[in-house]
């Protein structure tokens, strides 16, 4: 579509309306460009959605049958559609211990996966986490099902279970050993169970305790009101981390020690993508106080620090005039579409 570009780069066409230009056929451009100009958003939408355009690929049939290239054939009618698939779902980890999950799901079941999908999606973006994606929206349905299980008998029936040896090798209940990386990040908080052995064999279990006591949790999240990391606004569903890693460095659960952090922030954390060090206790910007890097060891600053411009912007080359804003009367719009023409 040159024509829709050309409008849009003279500021004729607002982008909303170049994405809703750019479905319809492509022998339609000088038309649907004009037509743009005049629509709103909504009614262009409308008219792309349910004008029966002759798509671009029967156009080139009919300029070939006109050529005599090609006979001009009836196109058969469609088959009915076959009988819907049985829903099916199969998960498992392959030889590195990484989760795989495939599905096949029924049209209707589909729809409300990818309806559950898209919810969560949308709520994790608009809590300020502009990077999410799909896997990230899976897991967050996955952690509101397991949120609201209230029996405690049930929760502990589905609980996710890691053991420590006193190496500090850690395993899954299922024997896969657990990455470093994701043990220091799941022993920043969590529940303790201390389980005696004699001779290799389990003979006494001690009473669970969470790393992070519920009174500390409580002033942390107090203290930071959601993750600290800047530029992040994440407030709901944040971990507490321990600055100086609990496991491997013998960190303190301490306030000074303990900081809030998105599920994001923590992993790129516990990856080496993201450095935290200092005392959380201080307020930002004092000697001391905490100071979050990136992978190249810069520091990121709490507010964005842009460049002032230098000269005037230029003029813009077009204008954007407002669309019509009148009703519109679907009946009226047509496109004329190219007559096939013979080259001989």
């Amino acid at each position: 579509h040159p024509q829709v570009m050309a409008a849009f780069d003279a500021g004729e066409l607002s982008l909303d309306q170049v994405a809703l230009a750019a479905k319809a056929p492509a022998y339609t451009d000088a038309e649907i460009c004009g037509l743009a100009k005049l629509l709103t958003v909504q009614q262009l939408s409308m008219v792309v959605r349910k004008y029966p355009f002759t798509t671009d690929e029967e156009i080139a049939r009919r300029a070939a049958a006109a050529d005599g290239d090609t006979p001009l054939e009836v196109s058969a009618p469609e088959p009915s559609p076959g009988p819907v698939a049985v829903s099916s779902v199969s998960m498992g980890v392959d030889a590195d211990g990484v989760g795989q999950v495939r599905g096949v799901l029924a049209p209707d079941e589909y729809r409300v996966f990818e309806t559950a999908m898209r919810e969560a999606r949308d709520a994790l973006f608009h809590g300020r986490d502009p990077d999410v994606t799909w896997a990230d929206a899976l897991i967050e349905i996955c952690h509101r099902s397991l949120d609201t299980v209230a029996e405690p008998s049930r929760r502990d029936r589905f609980r996710i279970n890691l053991y420590v040896d006193v190496d500090g090798t850690t395993t899954f209940a299922d024997n896969w050993r657990v990455p470093d990386t994701v043990r220091d990040r799941l022993f920043c908080d969590g529940t303790i169970t201390a389980v005696g052995l004699v001779g290799g064999v389990p003979v006494n279990v001690g009473r669970s305790q969470r790393i992070v006591p519920d009174r500390t949790r409580r002033l942390v999240e107090h203290r930071d009101l959601g993750c600290r990391v800047p530029g992040c606004s994440q407030s709901r569903w944040v971990q507490v981390h321990h600055i100086i890693h609990w496991d491997a460095d013998n960190g303190p659960t301490e306030t000074w020690n303990l900081i809030c952090l998105c599920p994001r922030h923590h992993r790129l954390h516990h990856q080496g993508r993201l450095g935290i060090t200092g005392n959380a206790d201080l307020t930002t910007g004092t000697p001391g106080a905490v100071v979050f890097t990136d992978i190249r060891g810069s520091p990121l600053k709490p507010a964005a620090d842009p460049a002032a411009p230098t000269s005037p912007p230029p003029e813009p080359a077009g204008r954007y005039v407002h669309p019509l804003g009148e009703r519109l009367d679907r009946w009226a719009v047509h496109f004329n579409e190219p007559h096939p023409q013979r080259t001989s």
